[in-house]
């Protein structure tokens, strides 16, 4: 009975902590961003497509599809350091902490909140995608771009535990976002050259390269494009999608956790 009660009263704490998180996200102007940026993306679209000569539903498809994406992400990632930031100076964190308050329960429920907030962003930035392209490849594409912006969420809350200022702390998760959407061709601009013989620097470039491609999810396979203009995702890729963003997610929430045990020791 006593490991059932700590465990619910451990789910209370998150869930709490969770709550706060999602009524800071209402109270700011976040909605409002969220959904003016979505519906001006709706309209830019409508206006690309009508200058188009030929393909117009393609091209329209690909530019809101692409600006959504790139769009909630950053939305998400300044959100999530502003709020982890704005609430470490305020002295919040402090306060959470000095109650009956483990810091791995205040890590959960912040990230649970976050990405409670980050999936909702993600939902209003799929209007316009499924309003030009409906269909199965829409839902698809809204999982995918929900798991990427959880992957954001965990970067920004180890950046954000780690830095103090909302600068660094968001140059660094989107510096590792950029990275890991472009590790693929990274990886292939370090290690095909055929027309250069490798020296020492290539081959220790290319190695460099295929270490970071191994500790990085490959972004470049989430939230495509291409399955909205040529064919919904196989169960496959998702699957392969999933278990990817889902590593990465625990190992960066592990290495915020980690950090903030180090700190307050």
């Amino acid at each position: 009975m006593t490991s059932k009660a700590s465990i619910a009263s451990a789910r209370g704490r998150i869930f709490a902590i969770a709550s706060m998180t999602w009524l800071e996200a209402r109270r700011t102007r976040l909605p409002w961003l969220a959904g003016g940026a979505a519906a001006a993306l709706l309209l830019a679209s409508w206006f690309g497509s009508s200058l188009t000569i030929a393909e117009g539903v393609r091209a329209q498809t690909a530019f809101v599809a692409a600006g959504c994406r790139m769009v909630a992400i950053f939305i998400v990632c300044l959100h999530s350091v502003g709020s982890q930031v704005r609430e470490a100076q305020d002295r919040g964190t402090e306060l959470l902490l000095s109650l009956d308050l483990s810091r791995a329960q205040y890590l959960a429920g912040r990230a649970v909140g976050l990405m409670i907030v980050a999936a909702a962003v993600c939902a209003v930035f799929w209007l316009p995608v499924v309003i030009v392209a409906p269909g199965r490849a829409a839902i698809a594409w809204l999982a995918s771009l929900i798991l990427e912006s959880w992957i954001v969420v965990a970067a920004c809350l180890f950046s954000a535990v780690t830095m103090a200022g909302v600068l660094p702390a968001a140059a660094f998760a989107l510096s590792l976002y950029v990275l890991a959407r472009s590790i693929g061709a990274v990886v292939l601009i370090a290690t095909a050259s055929p027309f250069v013989t490798p020296g020492w620097s290539e081959r220790m470039s290319g190695a460099l390269a295929q270490s970071l491609s191994m500790l990085l999810p490959d972004l470049s396979r989430f939230t495509r494009v291409e399955w909205l203009v040529d064919a919904p995702p196989g169960v496959a890729d998702l699957v392969a999608v999933a278990a990817q963003g889902l590593a990465c997610i625990v190992l960066l929430l592990a290495a915020a956790a980690f950090d903030l045990y180090r700190k307050n020791t």
